[in-house]
């Protein structure tokens, strides 16, 4: 497997989620036959808003993959048809509080990265509330 080839180099590989991961086909999750079917040493880049957007709760998602969740994708989402992915940080409806402490207690975070996608500020002023935003969040 290439996480094998990858490893003497000092590297790994991951998958970054999509909606459609999350949305069940045929009763079943294409992530959790990912998950299910690839070695522990392959991690997963959770983007929280695309699992959310797909009606999809992250935190079972975590549990479900302890030490295994090695970046997250820190982005928010709304059901509000004129909002969806343009809401910072915080201001969706993510569970935020409890996903930070999962990613830090269980998920094996190594990384996040705040991310977003488009505003209602510059991006400079969104930059830098939604790192406010996460500060705050985090505690």
């Amino acid at each position: 497997m290439m996480h094998e080839k990858l490893k003497p180099a000092g590297l790994g590989c991951a998958y970054h989620n999509w909606d459609v991961d999350f949305r069940p086909i045929e009763g079943t999750r294409p992530i959790d036959i990912l998950t299910g079917n690839t070695p522990k040493e392959v991690a997963f880049q959770l983007d929280v808003a695309t699992c959310l957007a797909a009606g999809a709760d992250p935190l079972p998602f975590i549990k479900a993959n302890a030490g295994r969740i090695k970046t997250y994708h820190l982005k928010d989402w709304s059901s509000d048809r004129e909002k969806h992915y343009r809401v910072l940080l915080g201001e969706g409806v993510g569970p935020w509080k409890e996903l930070l402490e999962l990613a830090e207690t269980v998920g094996g975070v190594e990384h996040y990265l705040i991310e977003q996608e488009g505003s209602r500020f510059s991006q400079m002023e969104t930059a830098r509330r939604c790192l406010e935003n996460f500060k705050g969040l985090r505690g």
